[in-house]
């Protein structure tokens, strides 16, 4: 992907709910993300278009769900939050305050910087909470 711009912190927010759901063995509906997000079903429905035009999700007969492409960009930002959140510590920053503010920044984060900072931090498999940092 190279310089590639990540999914922002909302895309990333309603990835994570549609996912919830299937992962639950069921499609997410456009009401079912609106009140898990605390959005109206309008805003709920606006972005769930602009995701499906992304490839991030699509629309089948029994619901919404991610694609193949959209884990892709989940776990790239999931990586990238957790690469930052372990650089943040190793700097002498508390976790719970080091994912705070990761959280600011990690989805701007090239993954050509992820990767680098992966590197120089010595390739770590977990973040300072335990999670694994998944593979690109």
């Amino acid at each position: 992907m190279g310089l590639g711009v990540r999914i922002s912190s909302r895309e990333f927010l309603y990835l994570l709910v549609i996912k919830g759901m299937n992962d639950k063995g069921s499609g997410a509906t456009i009401f079912g993300v609106a009140k898990a997000l605390g959005v109206s079903t309008a805003s709920a429905y606006e972005e769930i278009n602009h995701l499906i035009k992304k490839g991030l999700v699509e629309r089948r007969d029994d619901g919404i769900f991610v694609t193949d492409d959209g884990v892709k960009e989940m776990n790239s930002l999931i990586r990238a939050h957790r690469v930052v959140e372990t650089l943040l510590v190793k700097a002498g920053i508390d976790p719970d305050k080091a994912c705070e503010l990761a959280k600011m920044f990690d989805y701007a984060l090239p993954e050509e910087v992820v990767d680098k900072l992966y590197e120089y931090l010595g390739k770590p498999s977990k973040c300072p909470h335990g999670k694994d940092i998944p593979q690109p």
